[in-house]
């Protein structure tokens, strides 16, 4: 069985991660550098804020050519959402209330989508978690063919299967400000593939001082230990849909991290197997074919 230390983070949350005890404690004694300032520090691990594409070329080629089906998926949850509290106005006009209620979280408390409680924000923030703790979440369901895409990407070695690593829709509004922060731990990268966006390009997104847009359906990978902030635009119509930036959020493990960190729960690839045969097999079967084929073969991403 795999050595792991239970994490205990500021808002009360614990989870076991699957480091030795005493990298986790030499991690969290190191000093940090100004703008990177996770509890956890471990060393040896190239510090940049940004991180080209072509360094995930397995996640990033699958998530990207499912990219457009994702959108129509998620658009579609969302204006179900609208649809049910709202009756008969059409989807494409309703107003926010429908999905975050008077004070930004869901009006229903089963809703598959769920409010930030980290307390970093204003404006409004939900989430639809996918993958924590070691494998699939059953909010997931709401959202089979992102569920399948991330299950893929959890069996390519680039996405951290095992805690810290999470996957989750992140739903903002226009106008939403998230403070700097910090994350926990240098030994993941952040993905975010962004699947509604009010238009083709939007910006907001700022980590160690360096600003970058998200594009549609174009992945973008940062090191979220760096101290970052989301600022997104003010509302232009108010509308639920119209207004929306949702990404999809993944977590990779840092190119550097070794056998020390690269260690699965004896439970994981259980639950990967089980992710698979709940969601279906085209993805998966996309990315046993990039995963066999020859190198000279495989997709190439481009910068």
């Amino acid at each position: 069985m795999a050595p792991s230390s239970v994490i205990r983070y500021a808002d009360g949350d614990e989870e076991e991660w699957p480091i030795q005890a005493d990298l986790l404690r030499a991690a969290s004694a190191r000093p940090r550098p100004s703008l990177q300032r996770p509890s956890y520090f471990f060393e040896g691990l190239r510090a940049q804020a940004f991180w080209p594409r072509e360094s995930f070329p397995k996640v990033v080629a699958l998530l990207e050519a499912c990219a457009s089906e994702l959108s129509e998926e998620v658009q579609s949850l969302l204006e179900d959402a609208l649809s049910s509290e709202s009756g008969e106005e059409p989807p494409r006009t309703k107003r926010r209330r429908g999905i975050e209620g008077a004070e930004g979280r869901p009006d229903d408390r089963s809703s598959p989508w769920q409010p930030q409680g980290e307390g970093l924000h204003e404006g409004v923030w939900l989430k639809l978690e996918l993958w924590a703790r070691g494998g699939p979440l059953a909010s997931g369901k709401a959202a089979p063919k992102t569920r399948a895409a991330v299950a893929a990407c959890m069996s390519t070695g680039e996405a951290m299967a095992v805690p810290p690593g999470r996957a989750a829709l992140s739903y903002m509004m226009c106008g939403a400000h998230v403070k700097p922060h910090c994350g926990p731990t240098n030994h993941r990268l952040r993905l975010h593939l962004p699947l509604l966006l009010p238009s083709p390009q939007m910006t907001g997104l700022t980590v160690a001082g360096e600003a970058r847009a998200w594009d549609l359906h174009r992945c973008l990978i940062f090191d979220d230990s760096f101290e970052h902030e989301v600022q997104l635009p003010p509302l232009s119509r108010e509308d639920a849909l119209s207004d929306a930036r949702v990404v999809l959020l993944l977590d990779l493990w840092h190119p550097d991290a070794g056998g020390h960190w690269q260690t699965k729960h004896p439970d994981s690839a259980t639950k990967e197997e089980a992710a698979k045969a709940s969601c279906g097999s085209k993805l998966h079967k996309l990315c046993q074919k990039e995963r066999n084929a020859p190198e000279s073969m495989r997709t190439r991403c481009e910068v």
